[in-house]
């Protein structure tokens, strides 16, 4: 499960928005390099990509053959959903992507196909699916998660796109606790993006309420200079509300249908190219690019619903002070310990899912206490064969900070659920201000 740590939090890193250099740009003469990357014969689900068909239930793109035969008749295959694609529009949770407990699940055939819908797809075979990025040249408008940076940051993504220049958008603005300085965050997430290379510039939006969204698309319009451009991100970062929220500021003949935004992973399962720009070009809608460490890879549909954000972050502070001894739950989903603090350090949980409550408890009991309520009290997961399938917590960092009175000094970004800002109040203490979390999350 993925951990960040960062010691100035949202306060900021170096600065932002400025060129960076790329690794030049690989130019191939492949027949894959020229050839389009959709063929027009291919007839694909407008919500998620998938070759339409009316054969495999358990497969992509499929269609109740009645409706496929009367929709072939009226030549209108090319405005249809496939059947996955209606449900999630009706807002079931059904996860494509056979990854995490959906491996083994019991219900599973023998391919690990999922007889209701989920698992017919992988991780690797969306990977798959990008490659051919690295061949061509086009514009990435990289997008990352604002509420879970660390886990949606695509840390090995020029390994999918090669030198192609990149425009990193950092989505869902609008869930960010109120009084965020959003200036400071674009610079912080300027800096965590540095090592990309190759960055046009930094973007902060909203694709519910818009805001931010006309700078970006003028960054589109101006950077792409004629070649395709490419919507990439790691699963339900908000790629396909992107998109709804872009076309109407760069293309004054919008498509009607348009991809699937849903908040189930793994909504896209193909390539979409959308006809929205002069001279040829396309805008693409692409796959999520998966990522084991993220705790929304172990969980079930019931218990990703449950770590979903409903709204705006409200951080959550513990009245009582945090002591040494004392440990904190995250539902059943993680601990942190404190080790070694002050008596005038606070811990602040930030996350926008209404399912995750906060307990606590003594650090001697903290073992036997989540063994007890686990899946039962403290949920997700959601019950105890589900607890008993993530296993027990274990530690995976020890995060040593130096405090400032009335500062946030750190945050502890935990993938999935959000992160726990560290604090100081004033204090008449003498010497440095240390603290010690140990912080416990699911093995894997």
């Amino acid at each position: 499960t993925m951990l960040t740590l960062s010691m100035l939090g949202w306060q900021g890193m170096s600065g932002c928005g400025s060129r960076t250099s790329a690794p030049p740009l690989v130019r191939s003469t492949s027949p894959r390099a020229r050839e389009a990357l959709v063929p027009r014969h291919i007839i694909g689900c407008y919500g998620c990509g998938a070759e339409l068909q009316d054969d495999f239930a358990n497969a992509p793109g499929y269609v109740e053959p009645e409706r496929y035969e009367m929709k072939a008749a009226r030549r209108q295959l090319r405005q249809t959903l496939c059947e996955r694609c209606r449900r999630l529009s009706q807002g079931e949770i059904i996860p494509a992507v056979v990854e995490g407990r959906l491996q083994r699940a019991p219900d599973a055939d023998a391919t690990g196909a999922l007889c209701d819908g989920r698992g017919i797809t992988t991780p690797e075979a969306l990977r798959d699916v990008l490659r051919p990025l690295r061949e061509r040249k086009a514009l990435i408008a990289l997008l990352v998660d604002l509420t879970d940076v660390g886990g949606t940051l695509l840390p090995r993504v020029r390994e999918l796109i090669g030198g192609n220049p990149v425009l990193l958008i950092g989505t869902k603005a609008d869930l960010l606790p109120r009084g965020t300085e959003t200036e400071r965050v674009r610079e912080w997430l300027g800096g965590a993006a540095s090592k990309l290379g190759g960055v046009l510039g930094v973007f902060l939006l909203s694709s519910k309420s818009g805001e931010g969204m006309q700078a970006a698309a003028r960054a589109i319009m101006t950077e792409r200079e004629g070649r395709d451009v490419f919507l990439l991100g790691a699963a339900n970062v908000g790629k396909s509300a992107f998109l709804k929220s872009l076309l109407p500021l760069v293309s004054p003949a919008a498509p009607r249908n348009l991809p699937i935004s849903a908040s189930t992973p793994g909504t896209t399962l193909s390539l979409l190219p959308i006809d929205c720009f002069s001279g040829g070009s396309q805008l693409y809608d692409t796959p999520g690019v998966h990522l084991h460490h993220r705790l929304s890879a172990r969980l079930l549909p019931a218990e990703l619903a449950m770590t979903l954000p409903r709204g705006k972050m409200k951080p959550y502070t513990p009245q009582a002070p945090s002591v040494p001894g004392v440990s904190y739950f995250w539902g059943g989903l993680a601990r942190l310990d404190v080790v070694h603090a002050p008596p005038a350090m606070r811990l602040s949980f930030c996350t926008g899912a209404g399912g995750l409550v906060v307990h606590t408890c003594a650090t001697t009991d903290a073992e036997a206490e989540h063994a007890a309520k686990a899946g039962v009290e403290w949920t997700p997961p959601q019950d105890r064969e589900s607890a008993a399938e993530i296993g027990p917590l274990v530690l995976h960092r020890t995060a040593r900070l130096k405090l400032t009175p009335m500062q946030q000094s750190a945050d502890l970004a935990i993938s999935g659920l959000g992160w726990v800002s560290v604090g100081c109040l004033s204090t008449l203490q003498v010497g440095p201000l240390e603290a010690t979390i140990g912080v416990w999350v699911p093995r894997g």
